[in-house]
Order: structure tokens, then C-alpha cells, then sequence
């Protein structure tokens, strides 16, 4: 895919900066960054079973004093004691809930700026855009999956692993998740000051686009991701209704952005299978059908298109066109064409 040049005019600045010491930078950034991350969180976690502790202690002493009903003045002091530290707890709670976003955006903004001071930021300059996008994108993959390591057992006691992953991704899954998230909205906003300085870069479209990709990847039923490993928990909030609301809106805008580069480049097959997996995602087999059958025309040797453009005819009941894809593969891959087959009269109940 070749992009148009853009040509600065001679008052507007270019600045070069070895891009190869910033992004080994970064990954010196990116260390302490996390270091910050968990402390933060782990910070919560302590707080939560100190009191959890304080209260069944003083529960069971409660529980003590009621049964032998001989010391009333101490119990009532007891049970006194125990209603302040509940309801310490819940005030202290909410008001640490309502703290950590604040400090999950410092924390953004501190690598940020750790970032910026490496390359003496410029607004205006693409290139600093661009590196800023990679630099809040590093950090975001390296929280993938982070929320089931936090507690892991010692090799003695191996067989506690499977349900300390679970209760650290019960406890910290939202944490991860908000952290991410404003991680990669801030690799998004970098790539449209790009584009709003280049507007016909398609590289620069190409990387938004991947950007929209990977946010939306936070909101996706974890279900239906190639490589979904069942014994992995899934918390019920990476299902619900509004996660789901925004994987459609974030698909949609990358998109927008595949449709844009393909206005200017119609004939890159990348660019149709990008589209085809997004519409896969959003279950919409019509769309992603018609892009596959686009690959096929730039590329009609492409066997491994043919193939799931063959199952598609056959999971949306259009199976003349299906039999038709299968006689094509039987003649260049024999093996595929008997894969394909066996989807004949499959249902459409392979995008619910």
C-alpha cells in the first residue's frame, strides 16, 4: 500500500529523534510505570483486608460476649466499636473508590510526560504524535491479562493456582480494564493529531484503525476471541450490555477508518480482509462476505479465503453459492474442499 506524500511547507518544523533509543527508553518507562500500577491497587487490596479482617474479629468477639451474657457493659462497647468500623469502612470505601480513576489518569499522564521529556515534545510535530501513540500503546499491552497474575501460590500448593487467578481477576479485572482503557484512548488521540496534520496519510489511517482495533478488543465478549481459553474466569461485567454498546461503537469508528483506506486503495487485500474480521466481530455476515468475495477478485489464487468464503455461503443458507465455492477448492486443494463440506446446511446460529 503506498501513501500519498504530504508535503510540509518550508516554515513548519521537522524534528528526527533516534527512534531507536526512545523506544528502548520506553520499555525502561514502562517498568516502574507498572511498579506505580500495582502499588496503587495493591494499596486498595490492603486496605480492604485489614478492615475485613478487624470486622470478623471483632464479630467473633461479639458472638463470644453474647453467650456468656456476663459482661453487658463490655458488649455493648463491642458492638459499638463494630458498627463504627463497618460503617468506617464503606465511607473510606467510597471515597477511595471515587480516588483511584484520578490516579490512574496521573499515572497516564505522568509516563506521558516521562515520554514527552524524552524526545522534547512538540505539539504539531507527527512524528512526537506517533511516538507518543506507541509509547501509551506498549504500556497498554504490557497489562494484558495482568489482572490473573496478581496472587500466585508457592509451588507447593500449585493446585490453588486455577482459584487465586480467579479471585485476582474478580478483584482487580476493573482496574486493569479502566487503566487500558485510558491507555489506548490516548494512543487514539495521538494518531487523529496526526492525521489532522497529514490527512491523507493512509499509514497513519492504518495505525488509528489498528487503535480503534485493539480498544475494542477490551470490550468484546472474551468468548468469542480466537484462542479463548475456558479455564480462564470471565467476570460478569466484560458481558454485560453496556461493554457491548461500546465494542459496536468502537468497531464501527476502525471501520470507518478501513473504509477510508480503502477509498484510496481498493485493490489491497489487507485492507478487505481488516474490514472482513471487523464485520465478523460486529456479526455482520453480509458485509463480511462481500469483502471476502473482494479478496477473491484481487486475489483468486487465495485458497484460504475461498475456504471461509465458502463457509460463510453455507452459514447463511446460501448454499448454491457454497457448492460453488467447494467445486472451485476441490480443484486447487482437495484437502480444504473436504473441510468445507462438512458446513454444508450449517445454520446462521454461527453468529450468535
Amino acid at each position: 500500500m503506498t501513501a500519498p506524500h504530504y508535503n510540509r511547507t518550508e516554515d513548519e518544523k521537522t524534528v528526527h529523534f533516534n527512534k531507536q533509543f526512545f523506544a528502548e527508553q520506553v520499555r525502561k518507562l514502562c517498568d516502574p510505570a507498572l511498579e506505580h500500577f500495582d502499588k496503587i491497587i495493591k494499596s486498595y487490596a490492603f486496605f480492604t483486608i485489614l478492615f475485613i479482617t478487624g470486622i470478623i474479629a471483632e464479630l467473633f468477639t461479639t458472638i463470644l460476649l453474647i453467650a456468656s451474657l456476663s459482661q453487658s457493659s463490655v458488649l455493648a462497647i463491642t458492638l459499638a466499636i463494630l458498627f463504627l468500623t463497618v460503617f468506617s469502612y464503606c465511607i473510606l470505601r467510597i471515597y477511595f473508590q471515587a480516588k483511584k480513576p484520578e490516579q490512574f489518569l496521573a499515572l497516564r499522564n505522568q509516563y506521558i510526560q516521562a515520554c514527552k521529556d524524552l524526545i522534547d515534545y512538540q505539539e504539531g510535530i507527527p512524528e512526537h504524535h506517533l511516538a507518543l501513540a506507541h509509547a501509551t500503546s506498549k504500556l497498554a499491552g504490557a497489562l494484558h491479562k495482568k489482572q490473573y497474575g496478581y496472587y500466585k501460590p508457592p509451588h507447593w500448593m500449585a493446585s490453588l493456582a486455577p482459584a487465586l487467578e480467579t479471585f485476582s481477576c474478580w478483584w482487580h479485572w476493573n482496574d486493569v480494564h479502566d487503566m487500558r482503557e485510558l491507555l489506548w484512548s490516548a494512543s487514539i488521540k495521538e494518531h487523529i493529531k496526526v492525521i489532522k496534520v497529514e490527512p491523507t496519510n493512509l499509514e497513519v489511517h492504518a495505525a488509528l484503525a489498528n487503535a480503534y482495533v485493539m480498544l475494542s478488543g477490551l470490550y468484546i465478549d472474551p468468548r468469542k476471541v480466537d484462542g479463548y481459553e475456558e479455564e480462564h474466569w470471565i467476570p460478569l461485567q466484560s458481558l454485560s450490555n453496556d461493554m457491548n454498546k461500546k465494542f459496536r461503537d468502537t468497531a464501527q469508528k476502525a471501520i470507518e477508518e478501513f473504509k477510508i483506506l480503502n477509498d484510496y486503495a481498493p485493490n489491497d487485500s489487507w485492507i478487505h480482509a481488516q474490514l472482513a474480521y471487523s464485520y465478523h466481530d460486529l456479526q455482520m455476515p453480509e458485509e463480511e462476505i462481500h469483502e471476502y468475495e473482494a479478496i477473491l477478485h484481487i486475489t483468486p489464487d487465495d485458497k484460504e479465503t475461498l475456504l471461509k468464503l465458502g463457509m460463510l455461503y453455507f452459514q447463511q443458507g446460501m448454499n448454491a453459492k457454497g457448492l460453488q465455492a467447494y467445486e472451485e477448492l476441490r480443484r486447487k486443494d482437495y484437502k480444504r474442499a473436504e473441510q468445507l463440506i462438512k458446513f454444508y446446511g450449517a445454520s446462521s446460529l454461527y453468529y450468535e
